[in-house]
């Protein structure tokens, strides 16, 4: 915690210098794969943010924010009897750097910087087949990860952008109490957005 609050108290004094800033409100959805010790599922993910992106120069900014996002397994098919779909809901605070190659219409940025995930919808383990399974109730996600997110945007116009991103996890988002799973459990997803920007 200690860390965090150190970079954004760095983030604040490098914003006083900054040249310039430009408010970001994004939304986007995709895809996302979710890995639990050999198995892999897949399902839909959704993020709305907001993005504060603070200019040193023409090429470089950095844009700390905060987003809401939400991932559902098995989106797109019906669940197998007794299967156990996962769901759940982040507050996402990304710090990334970003490279602008051009300016205003028709230029682009590409970004890649750390997300520290806090899980505020945590989902637990319920096996339809099994109600006295042992497993039942135990989350299944730590509270807190740290992830990075490559990505890349077009400006479409002078307040509008679409890009995509990657997103994977740099942690083991394992619960400490899930003693039932070998491995570790990674949570990814890569999107598409739109970005409104004043």
């Amino acid at each position: 915690m200690k860390k965090i609050l150190l970079s954004l108290f760095v983030l604040v004094t490098l914003s006083a210098q900054a040249q310039t800033l430009e408010h970001n409100v994004y939304v986007g959805g995709g895809l996302f794969t979710h890995s639990e010790g050999n198995d892999s599922e897949k399902g839909a993910m959704f993020k709305l943010g907001y993005g504060l992106n603070v200019y040193f120069s023409e090429d470089w900014s950095v844009m700390p924010g905060v987003a809401y996002r939400e991932v559902s397994e098995n989106t797109f098919k019906s669940s197998k009897d007794g299967a156990d779909d996962d769901h759940f809901k982040f507050i996402d605070v990304p710090v990334i750097a970003q490279y602008h190659i051009g300016n205003g219409k028709n230029s682009w940025t590409v970004g890649l910087g750390p997300v520290f995930s806090f899980c505020v919808g945590n989902d637990t383990y319920y096996i339809n087949a099994n109600p006295q399974n042992p497993r039942n109730e135990i989350k299944k996600c730590k509270p807190f990860s740290i992830g990075l997110q490559p990505s890349v945007a077009y400006q479409l116009a002078k307040h509008w952008r679409v890009g995509a991103e990657y997103q994977f996890s740099l942690t083991d988002m394992k619960h400490k109490d899930d003693i039932y799973l070998d491995g570790s459990r990674r949570i990814s997803h890569i999107g598409l957005f739109v970005n409104f920007n004043f």
